[in-house]
């Protein structure tokens, strides 16, 4: 891994306000690049309250020293990870964002228009860092509802479900009835691929363990075809090519699947990770120890449903290199689309976040940035990185807490990617 830290600067206004984008799976340009979408609001250390307001718009003469927000709109839709889904649409030039007042709530849009969604009234109640707090879950009680989950989004602003969660529970790898049985399911972080033909999601559970189990699924547009490509832990992918997803994951046979028998070096090894809990926090939780121990890692993972009989092995990608979870995007434009991949890490042993850049032609790597963040802004109200590329993959946006309050910095990195 090369070291080489690239220049960097503030985009968002210092006027009091907190600013970010969101997520990373979204571009914060414009199509000319001349404006940078970011959300705003008047507090950053807690969850908002349903009523809370955060308002929408855009940063002009960002690459100046006197940026200007542009205020758009304001919502009630939104939450510190993925802010109000705001977007500029691949049709128009009008910016888009997630309001109650302005029909369906879009989780994410490909370029041909095809929308989709999912429940997030159920996020709010299970994962409350990707819910909207004014929304409730329907289900509470209901384990694996058979009227949530994955929605696809008409013409006519109307949603029809496509996959539901009991659904997905009745998908098993190992034989078993149900995936997650009693426990409380949901799906989250849906994406196309580049064509559009196929998205990826997540299926989630909280095991009695305390693990929480993922299973990665692709699926057609419509639902159909739904394939399980990879179980055990997995959190941040994207789409290689239409056939391939990146993902950081892990098998974990440490610590057993989520409905086999565990066997006694399985269970010995769970009430070992239940004890090291507390010191791992305390450490400031530095995740390349799910690499070392837990053998966690970024894997090429083939679209192939992984129960069939000749399913690939998923790949490793940039073994010993990069060692932490992240959040990973490849380059889609730029002088090599698909050279770059770009992503950055969870907060070291002295609170740093890093953010590296993968050269897939040369199989090379580098740190391009390491940036301080306050403690306090940790847990489900983190200041992730969540870096993106420009549409020439010669900049990066990313948010951050270095200056003690949220932001949205820009770094050049044109130096290495214009290679």
């Amino acid at each position: 891994m090369i070291v080489k830290h690239q220049p960097i600067h503030q985009v968002s206004p210092e006027d009091g306000w907190h600013y970010w984008f969101g997520y990373y799976d979204k571009c914060p340009w414009s199509p000319d690049g001349s404006k940078i979408l970011a959300h705003r609001a008047q507090f950053c250390n807690r969850f908002p309250d349903p009523d809370e307001l955060a308002e929408v718009g855009f940063i002009e003469n960002w690459e100046t020293d006197a940026p200007t927000f542009v205020k758009l709109g304001e919502t009630t839709a939104w939450n510190w990870q993925q802010g109000a889904m705001l977007r500029w649409p691949p049709t128009g030039s009008q910016p888009a964002w997630n309001a109650f007042d302005q029909g369906p709530l879009v989780y994410t849009e490909h370029r041909s228009g095809t929308q989709l969604t999912l429940g997030f009234g159920r996020l709010s109640r299970l994962r409350p860092e990707y819910g909207y707090p004014a929304l409730d879950d329907p289900n509470p009680t209901d384990p694996s509802p058979a009227n949530d989950g994955i929605f696809q989004i008409r013409d006519d602003a109307t949603s029809e479900l496509i996959i539901s969660i009991d659904q997905l529970d009745h998908i098993t790898a190992d034989g078993v009835e149900r995936a997650g049985g009693p426990h409380h399911q949901h799906v989250n972080h849906l994406m196309f691929n580049p064509s559009g033909t196929r998205f990826c999601f997540m299926h989630r559970f909280e095991r009695d363990d305390g693990i929480l189990h993922s299973r990665l699924l692709t699926a057609n547009p419509d639902g159909s075809d739904i394939r399980l490509l990879f179980e055990g832990m997995c959190s941040h992918y994207d789409w290689k090519d239409d056939q391939t997803i990146l993902a950081w994951a892990g098998k974990r046979a440490l610590l057993g699947s989520a409905s086999a028998k565990k066997t006694p070096t399985q269970r010995v090894m769970t009430v070992a990770r239940r004890a090291l809990k507390p010191v791992y926090y305390a450490m400031g939780k530095p995740r390349f120890l799910m690499n070392k121990i837990m053998k966690d890692s970024y894997l090429l993972i083939g679209d192939v449903d992984s129960r069939e009989p000749d399913a690939p092995t998923p790949e490793p990608f940039a073994k010993g290199e990069l060692i932490c979870d992240g959040h990973c995007t490849y380059s889609r434009g730029g002088f090599e689309p698909g050279r770059w991949v770009l992503t950055d890490g969870y907060p070291d042993l002295k609170s740093r976040q890093p953010l590296f850049l993968w050269d897939c032609k040369n199989d090379l790597g580098y740190e391009i940035g390491r940036y301080a963040t306050p403690r306090t802004l940790d847990g489900p109200i983190r200041v992730d990185l969540h870096p993106r590329f420009n549409h020439d993959a010669t900049k990066v946006c990313i948010d951050s807490a270095m200056t003690g309050s949220r932001a949205m910095f820009v770094l050049d990195v044109s130096a290495i990617t214009g290679q």
